[in-house]
């Protein structure tokens, strides 16, 4: 199989879905490259030291901690939640300029619906600051770049080409739960019809 129907059938193994979401587009030179990059590996820190990954459940060795401690302990995880979730906070109030726009997005990249044609160019990188409804990564950074300008759609396509684990897998998470509910939605107009 060629390099090129390889990328074809992994880019067709993964859920797309057509959504209105708050986006921001920048286009990056080098230097602005580094920065966002440097974003990029920041938040995956932060993502990284949330207390849902590591939790531990101190519940299953109530018999073994003492009351008191217990308390404390679960007290403690309540405050790095809370700090976790104020960061998160500091770091998205500094992201303005966010407009709601038709994207199709994946796990891989997006496609960005515009009302007037796109001024960009194949190969051009892009800082990609997106917010999806999701709890635990509200809010998504990464790099990527214009592999296709669509002059009759008035549309971009972006292939990601930096983004952490967790912005990808909860792109892919957000990606899977909407196909289920409109899927649903479906057989729910088709029972009442």
């Amino acid at each position: 199989m060629s390099l090129a129907e390889d990328s074809e059938v992994d880019r067709r193994s993964s859920v797309r879905v057509k959504s209105l979401l708050p986006v921001k587009a920048t286009l990056l030179d080098e230097k602005q490259l580094e920065v966002t990059v440097a974003k990029i590996l920041d938040l995956a820190v932060l993502e990284s030291g949330s207390m849902k990954k590591e939790a531990p459940d101190w519940t299953q060795r109530a018999d073994e901690v003492p009351r008191d401690v217990l308390f404390i302990l679960h007290e403690l995880r309540a405050i790095r939640q809370q700090m976790t979730d104020i960061q998160r906070n500091v770091w998205s109030a500094k992201n303005d300029g966010l407009n709601s726009l038709w994207i199709e997005i994946n796990d891989r990249g997006l496609f960005i619906h515009t009302e007037e044609e796109p001024e960009l160019e194949v190969g051009d990188l892009l800082e990609i600051q997106l917010q999806i409804p999701c709890l635990d990564v509200p809010e998504v950074l990464a790099v990527g770049e214009v592999v296709r300008v669509s002059t009759s759609t008035s549309g971009y396509a972006i292939i990601f080409k930096n983004i952490s684990d967790e912005h990808s897998s909860a792109i892919m998470r957000y990606a899977l739960k909407r196909e289920r509910e409109l899927a649903r939605s479906k057989r729910k107009r088709k029972i009442t019809i």
